[in-house]
C-alpha cells in the first residue's frame, strides 16, 4: 500500500539531511555575523537589520531543510523496490516533475515571506534580501571544499 500524504511527507530527516542542513546553517549564521559587523562599523546597525537578517537568514536555511527533505523523499522513493527500466524511466520523470514544482513553490513562498518580513515588520531590505541570498553562497562553498577533497580522496586510496 502506498504511504498516505501524511505519511509521506512527515518522515524524519535522515543523518545527512541533518548534518548538510547543519553546515548550511553554521555558513549562513557566519554569514550573517560578518554582515551585521559591517553594519555596526559603518554605524547602520538597528534592530530592523539584525531582524531582517536573521529572519531572512532562518527563511533560507529552513528553505533548505524542506529540500533535502524532498530529496530524501525522492531517494526513498526510488529505492523502494525492484524496477524495470521502463518503470525507472517514469518514476525518474515524475520525480524530476516534483522536484521542480516544489522549487518553484519553495521560491514563490521564500519571496512572498521576505516581502511579507520587509513590508509589514519594516526589516531592513538589503539586510534581509543579502541574508536570503546567503545560503546559495553557502551551498556554492561547501560544493567547491567538497570537490577540492574528492581527489585527495581518491588518491589515498592507491599505495
Amino acid at each position: 500500500m502506498a504511504p498516505g500524504f501524511w505519511e509521506y511527507r512527515m518522515r524524519k530527516p535522515d543523518k545527512t539531511v541533518l548534518t548538510q542542513t547543519a553546515h548550511v546553517a553554521l555558513g549562513v549564521l557566519a554569514m550573517v555575523a560578518v554582515m551585521l559587523i559591517v553594519y555596526a562599523v559603518l554605524g547602520k546597525l538597528k534592530p530592523p537589520v539584525i531582524f531582517g537578517s536573521l529572519y531572512s537568514g532562518a527563511l533560507g536555511i529552513l528553505n533548505f531543510f524542506i529540500m533535502g527533505m524532498q530529496v530524501q523523499g525522492v531517494a526513498d522513493r526510488m529505492a523502494e523496490r525492484e524496477r524495470s527500466e521502463d518503470e525507472i524511466a517514469e518514476l525518474s520523470m515524475q520525480m524530476q516533475r516534483r522536484m521542480r514544482l516544489s522549487y518553484n513553490i519553495r521560491m514563490i513562498v521564500l519571496f512572498a515571506l521576505l516581502a511579507l518580513g520587509i513590508a509589514v515588520f519594516r526589516f531592513d531590505a538589503l539586510s534581509s534580501i543579502l541574508a536570503a541570498l546567503f545560503p546559495s553562497v553557502v551551498i556554492r562553498i561547501l560544493q567547491i571544499a567538497e570537490a577540492k577533497r574528492a581527489p585527495e580522496t581518491k588518491g589515498s586510496d592507491n599505495p
